[in-house]
């Protein structure tokens, strides 16, 4: 009878572990869909106002730039083949300028690769960003998102991404 209840009692707690994960399963995913506006915005150097904005790379050779509502809090990424180190920068003045006729002249490996801009959302929320990059075949812009209104957006250039410590 012990061993009933014991065999009852990890089935249970197993099961629960189960239905708990099944449930924040989709709340780990958002996802970013290209968009035209969002590319005329960021190449007309406009910009949300109630966003905080990041660019990831070196300043003179950007990897992406995004925008991030800001009661959500962009995190760093890394790890065995992705690594973003966010740069936070003030919209306003020259400096999204800079970034975005950066990465426009930075198209390697294809000189005529595409730039794509992006909304950004959350499992259950609409748009909470924006993000422009060089569209690569075969590449995606991953959308994870953790407790406490973290986000992190990994734009995938070159299959990795690479930014200064």
């Amino acid at each position: 009878m012990r061993r009933l209840l014991i065999l009852f009692f990890l089935l249970s707690f197993f099961s629960l572990f189960m239905l708990n994960c099944a449930s924040n399963w989709t709340k780990t995913l958002g996802s970013s869909v290209q968009d035209d506006d969002i590319k005329t915005m960021f190449e007309t150097y406009e910009y949300v106002s109630n966003y905080n904005y990041f660019y990831t790379g070196y300043a003179n050779d950007p990897e992406a730039i995004v925008g991030i509502k800001k009661d959500y809090e962009l995190v760093k990424v890394s790890g065995r083949v992705n690594v973003t180190n966010w740069q936070q920068f003030e919209p306003g003045g020259e400096k999204l300028k800079e970034l975005v006729e950066a990465i426009k002249a930075d198209r390697y490996p294809e000189p005529n690769s595409p730039i794509y801009g992006y909304i950004i959302s959350a499992s259950g929320e609409d748009q909470v960003g924006v993000l422009y990059r060089i569209g690569f075949p075969g590449t995606a812009t991953q959308i994870l998102l953790r407790d406490g209104n973290q986000i992190a957006v990994i734009p995938h250039k070159y299959n990795s991404t690479f930014a200064p410590p």
